[in-house]
């Protein structure tokens, strides 16, 4: 079984509300893109959508009604990390925090780790198996 944990902070919620006009018994979808990149993530970054009932869930967090679920399809994106999604006010929207349950230098999933990123010439990137 695969672990993860999202945390969904009381600001960003009501930003979604107002935002999105979300009643009790809408959902938002999390998911994982290419391009950007996070603090565990190389070349992808997270997003979201508007999605009321979910295809096929992992994970999912009911807040006063709106339900905030992570799918099979993203799972990838998210395993193994404590994901908050909580409201910046300079971006006016939501901001995302991602961390390794254990604190521990671990490879993310495009399978660079903290140190191979600080030095880029040891490496190619590539995991080994």
């Amino acid at each position: 079984m695969v672990w993860m944990k999202l945390i969904i902070s009381d600001r960003v919620d009501r930003w979604f509300r107002d935002e999105l006009g979300l009643v009790s018994g809408n959902g938002i979808k999390f998911y994982g893109k290419t391009y950007g990149y996070t603090e565990v993530h190389h070349g992808f970054s997270p997003a979201f959508t508007r999605e009321d009932q979910p295809v096929e869930p992992v994970l999912e967090v009911d807040k006063d009604g709106i339900n905030y679920h992570i799918d099979e399809l993203d799972e990838w994106f998210f395993k193994d990390l404590i994901t908050t999604v909580d409201y910046d006010s300079q971006s006016a929207g939501p901001v995302y925090h991602f961390q390794h349950e254990n604190q521990e230098d671990q490879p993310d999933v495009a399978g660079i780790s903290k140190d191979q990123e600080d030095h880029p010439d040891a490496s190619t990137g590539a995991s080994a198996h």
